[in-house]
């Protein structure tokens, strides 16, 4: 399978989850079925180790077999493979890219900024530089997220692309409270594809975003592929009323889930949603300090969704 270009990076990309036995260790029976799931479903690529692919609670051997399930699946089907690459220094990030690089499947890595204190533009630019001159022959995509300390803008994607120019696309996080930048990004730098949450894809992709690392696509998978396929082909009416119903879902699953005392954060949440719909098996269980939803919260959540927004439980491939 070839390595991923900016031009064949668009669409809707499954961010898998991790899915953890009740030892908390790796359940790799209930994680192959996802993925088989996602393939099934035809989404566009899959993504790993986001947010909500928990990367921060992986140990390197763990992070090794979920690249080779990975691989092998995703190579069988021929299906674009995006690996997540984030640590907190680039000697870390240097050995997860180099391990990913080394499969002929995947098609691209993705990295953060190391986060734990703002770089500087001079420790910016080292970053990345590092990265390609360790590992030129893989496609880059940066996840830009306001975690990372440092958010970046067109201009700073200017620059990454004179010391890195492997760079092809960016995850641009929070780009509904960023629009005006995403805009500016995408005139500045058109060689790059721009992802966007799924709350604001119609709405980027009228300025030219390309596609999603979407977590919704593991309700009901033709909910995401058919808003899409109403963007792509021009179809706006029909992209941005389904993407206003995706925006008021999102608003009352958080006033849902807060009134039950639960957590939010992108694992939490994305995780507990996927099983509630019947999409994903395994537990919804994450690694700690972070915790799962309640047997009961994810019971009364398909409950909810069957009375309020049934598009979104799973209905099949």
């Amino acid at each position: 399978m070839s390595r991923l270009t900016a031009k064949r990076l668009h669409g809707i990309w499954a961010g898998v989850t991790m899915a953890w036995g009740a030892d908390f260790r790796f359940d790799e029976k209930s994680y192959v079925k996802n993925i088989e799931r996602m393939l099934a479903a035809k989404v566009h690529g899959i993504y790993t180790t986001g947010s909500t692919g928990e990367f921060y609670a992986m140990e390197i051997d763990e992070f090794k077999r979920m690249v080779d399930i990975q691989a092998e699946l995703c190579g069988r089907a021929g299906m674009p493979l995006q690996i997540g690459c984030c640590t907190d220094a680039t000697a870390k990030t240097l050995k997860l890219v180099e391990y990913a690089a080394g499969k002929r499947q995947v098609g691209a890595v993705q990295v953060a900024i190391p986060y734990w204190m703002e770089l500087t533009d001079r420790e910016l630019l080292k970053f990345f530089k590092d990265i390609y001159s360790a590992c030129s022959g893989i496609p880059m995509v940066h996840y830009n997220i306001p975690r990372a300390k440092r958010f970046l803008n067109g201009n700073d994607y200017l620059k990454l692309l004179e010391v890195a120019p492997s760079l092809i696309g960016v995850k641009y996080c929070y780009a509904g409270s960023n629009f005006g930048a995403l805009q500016e990004a995408t005139r500045l730098t058109p060689s790059l594809s721009y992802f966007v949450g799924e709350n604001v894809l119609a709405s980027a992709m009228l300025i030219g975003a390309r596609g999603s690392y979407s977590s919704m696509i593991a309700t009901n998978p033709r909910y995401m592929l058919k808003l899409y396929a109403a963007a792509k082909t021009g179809r706006w009416e029909q992209a941005i009323k389904m993407q206003r119903r995706l925006s008021q879902f999102f608003a009352e699953l958080d006033g849902f889930i807060e009134s039950r005392g639960e957590g939010g954060i992108d694992p939490v949440a994305d995780k507990g949603l996927a099983v509630a719909c019947g999409c994903f098996v395994g537990s919804q269980r994450c690694r700690p300090p972070y915790i799962g939803w309640s047997d009961k919260t994810v019971l009364a959540t398909r409950k909810w969704l069957k009375e309020k927004y049934p598009e979104f439980l799973y209905s099949g491939v």
